[in-house]
């Protein structure tokens, strides 16, 4: 007769791969290249993962080893886009269903439970709270998360935040967001050649604001900031670039003409494609990251693991994984003067920049592997499809 370990071995050996349905509503931004990666990773780990997702899906172009369904639509509406989710869900059968984004923040709370009884739910939280502290809406999502098997949170704050809001009972995974995966492409862009793509001066000292442009941002800040920063370092150039969602583009331009700095900032307030993003980070010298309030940066993950130089805030998880001086240059929120000397530092002295980069990057190869992400996601299905056998 086999011994025990060797029959379950056998068992395991022949059961079918764990099969996932990934939700992510949105098709843009973040959040989607986030779950791509991950996607691509538990394929990877032997996963049968099928991606739901928008059909606007900005990486309909890349190539992947795991199913995609771009079955919600904003024109089909919110009854429209459940519907599909709950055919999909009856259809697949699957052993997990892991929401990255949901429909409707308002509305999705008595959703989830009803999915909820057909596979087990996991919902990965990526803002512990709503960036403009909407109140409906920040009560709804958290209704959304206490109907979840399981969350995962990226950083020790989101954790003890998760805990805080969430029943004594629920399950909170730590699993860190991977790194930047497919947006590293084939390699860094040479900086010259990815400064003329953006129309920049070759010469110029480029600091870069990247990402979602919203209030909790302190772009305000950085705008007011450069006039002095420019005293000491007269080609420095403002890039800000990224989706406008909050306030308005008078309001930004208006900041700038009152700084006096019209001619040293250049303004895209657009969104900016998946493979322009890399070309960004490399024509920039540093990446500024002025935010009043934050638990984690997707972007400031990829300046990190793009090698581009950052100087940030103290505050949320930044305090996590980076330190002042080695893998970034840290400083207090709403210090102006603390802001200009960081930056002012990181452009006079390009050599101990490179040696700070490089530093992050090694970080985020070691500490944000895909890999290990995928391993510890795939482990969390397993233990709740048998949980529900």
């Amino acid at each position: 007769m086999r011994a025990p370990a060797a029959l379950a071995r056998l068992v395991l050996s022949h059961m079918p791969a764990m099969k996932a349905l990934m939700v992510e509503t949105g098709g843009w931004g973040g959040i989607a290249h986030y779950t791509w990666n991950l996607c691509a990773a538990l394929a990877s780990a032997g996963v049968d993962v099928t991606l739901l997702t928008n059909r606007e899906w900005e990486l309909a172009h890349l190539s992947s080893s795991f199913e995609v369904d771009r079955c919600f639509s904003a024109g089909a509406g919110y009854l429209g886009n459940v519907k599909a989710l709950r055919e999909r869900v009856l259809r697949a059968r699957p052993g997990v269903v892991h929401v990255q984004s949901v429909l409707s923040t308002r509305l999705d709370a008595l959703l989830w439970p009803l999915i909820r009884r057909r596979a087990p739910v996991v919902m990965t939280i990526h803002n512990v709270r709503s960036h403009e502290r909407i109140r409906w809406d920040d009560w709804t999502l958290w209704r959304c998360f206490a109907a979840a098997d399981a969350v995962v949170v990226h950083t020790k704050q989101a954790a003890e935040v998760a805990r805080q809001r969430l029943p004594a009972a629920a399950r909170i995974e730590l699993i860190h967001h991977g790194d930047a995966g497919f947006l590293q492409g084939k390699g860094r862009p040479d900086r010259l050649v990815a400064r003329a793509a953006l129309g920049l001066p070759s010469g110029a000292q480029i600091v870069l604001a990247f990402g979602a442009i919203r209030p909790y941002k302190g772009i305000h800040g950085v705008i007011a900031a450069l006039p002095e920063l420019r005293r000491r370092h007269a080609n420095a150039r403002l890039v800000i670039a990224g989706p406008l969602l909050v306030g308005s583009e008078a309001e930004y331009r208006d900041a700038i003409r009152r700084a006096g700095v019209d001619d040293a900032v250049v303004f895209h307030p657009g969104y900016v494609p998946a493979e322009a993003v890399a070309t960004y980070f490399a024509a920039a010298d540093v990446a500024v990251y002025n935010y009043r309030d934050i638990t984690d940066s997707g972007s400031l993950r990829l300046a990190c693991d793009l090698g581009t130089p950052v100087v940030a805030t103290a505050v949320g998880s930044f305090r996590e994984f980076l330190t002042d001086g080695v893998t970034a240059r840290l400083i207090e929120p709403r210090d102006t003067p603390a802001l200009v000397k960081a930056l002012g530092d990181v452009l006079a002295q390009p050599d101990a920049a490179t040696r700070m980069a490089q530093a992050a990057r090694a970080l985020a190869a070691s500490a944000w592997s895909w890999v290990e992400s995928a391993k510890a996601t795939a482990q969390l299905y397993e233990t709740l499809a048998r949980g529900a056998a």
